[in-house]
């Protein structure tokens, strides 16, 4: 009896010992199966973007991670549920670090209100000359060889041969030998006649450009010659040439073009918008790339009456002083006029503000994780700065990197875009709700 007691009590103490070690390993595995049904994977960019297993993010590409439902995770869900009627962005800190986001304080800075135009550098319209010939006859020689040779008031520039100047000069000589023999005359009517042929005979040669040291000349040496040397009668560059040696002219043919580059003008174009602070007169700053840190000093000299429909601007001119010929046609400038007014205002980095064309919006940092767009009014751009004229207060934590980022997702959330916010009044679409067993990524592939 007391043998089959044992045998019953060895019985019943391994039955329980199997079922203890069965409990013990399968509580694990449902512990295991329930704790890997509960993971949920989400794009930290697109948190809509929900599987249960890992994967890749359809819209950014970027991995999927395991979402921890802690205590601030919860706090995110209240912030979604709290800013999501008013279009707002919200990011958890995690998000925040990977889209790069910064952010600073709005102040009052100064701001002086100078305008900076692009532009180019043009030879003066006003100071292009032509040498020509003063008389019909053959270029024999010609001293200017090329063009952008300098030439100076007084250079000679060619020899031509014609047979006008040494008739000419030789009926000049001839009146100088009738005027010493009617000198001895007793009629002064003959004087007179001798000499007004002498000066009608010299105004001629003058005419034709014949210098008074040429005409000296011909009276102390009493021989004509048939060829004269031209002289010019400006300075500046030879920008063109227009005929060789051997080339037969007519009087008053053009040979040389010439430019004086000692004033030079300046060609900008003026937005519509900043039309009104421009007036004739008013001094100008000229920055060349060829001289960094070096400043041409400007007048505005001329104001265009018309504005260009295509580009919207309106073009000036200015007077620059070319100092050893530096500056060269055709460069590129900044123009910079200056004023003496300036203000303090609200100045902000220009990759905080986002332009579209018909607003411009700059995100604020109104929570911890929450992102709001408020658009603004710029009243000025300067050194890759905005001024801002309203939209913004002092003190405001405005988002300076990432705000691209976080207006695209604004408008992937919301189904909005910020080129249409006129007055912030935003209507912002539910998110979708996603089960956990819903596999968004195969659904957006079909």
């Amino acid at each position: 009896m007391k043998k089959a007691l044992i045998i019953i009590t060895g019985i019943v103490i391994l039955t329980v010992t199997v079922f203890g070690i069965y409990k013990l390993f399968t509580g694990k595995d449902q512990d295991i199966t329930v704790k890997k049904s509960a993971e949920l994977y989400v794009c930290p960019m697109h948190p809509q973007i929900q599987s249960d297993h890992p994967g890749v993010c359809p819209i950014c590409h970027m991995d999927l991670v395991i979402k921890e439902a802690g205590n601030s995770q919860k706090e995110f869900d209240s912030l979604k549920n709290k800013y999501k009627e008013s279009g707002d962005v919200i990011l958890s800190p995690a998000q925040q670090v990977l889209a790069n986001v910064q952010t600073e304080k709005v102040s009052i800075k100064e701001y002086r209100n100078n305008l900076i135009f692009n532009g180019y550098i043009k030879t003066g319209e006003n100071n292009m000359r032509h040498i020509s010939t003063p008389v019909s006859g053959k270029i024999i020689k010609m001293y200017v060889n090329y063009e952008g040779q300098m030439v100076t008031k007084g250079q000679a520039v060619f020899e031509m041969y014609s047979p006008e100047i040494y008739s000419t000069e030789k009926e000049y000589i001839l009146a100088l030998q009738n005027y010493d023999n009617a000198k001895n005359s007793s009629y002064d009517l003959v004087t007179e006649q001798a000499e007004e042929l002498i000066a009608s005979t010299k105004t001629r040669l003058r005419l034709w450009e014949v210098t008074p040291a040429q005409i000296e000349e011909l009276e102390r040496t009493k021989e004509a010659r048939d060829h004269i040397t031209v002289y010019s009668k400006y300075s500046g560059v030879i920008t063109k040439k227009i005929d060789h040696e051997g080339h037969w002219a007519a009087a008053g043919e053009d040979i040389y073009d010439i430019v004086d580059m000692s004033v030079l003008w300046v060609i900008a174009n003026v937005p519509e918008a900043d039309i009104k602070a421009i007036k004739p007169g008013q001094p100008a700053d000229i920055k060349v790339v060829s001289y960094p840190g070096e400043v041409f000093r400007a007048k505005i000299n001329f104001i265009s009456p018309m504005l260009n429909p295509e580009t919207r601007t309106l073009e000036i001119r200015l007077d620059v002083t070319n100092r050893n010929y530096r500056l060269k046609p055709d460069m590129f400038v900044k123009v910079e006029i200056g004023s003496a007014g300036y203000e303090w205002n609200i100045v902000v980095p220009g990759n905080a503000v986002i332009r579209t064309g018909k607003t411009d919006i700059v995100y604020i940092k109104k929570d911890k994780n929450v992102f709001s767009p408020v658009m603004v009014t710029i009243g000025g751009e300067q050194d890759g700065k905005y001024l801002i004229t309203s939209g913004l207060s002092e003190g405001d934590e405005i988002v300076t990197s990432a705000g691209f980022l976080i207006d695209s997702e604004s408008q992937i959330r919301t189904g909005t875009s910020t080129s249409i916010l006129e007055e912030m009044e935003m209507e912002v679409k539910e998110e979708p709700e996603f089960k956990k067993d819903q596999d968004v990524m195969k659904d957006m592939k079909r």
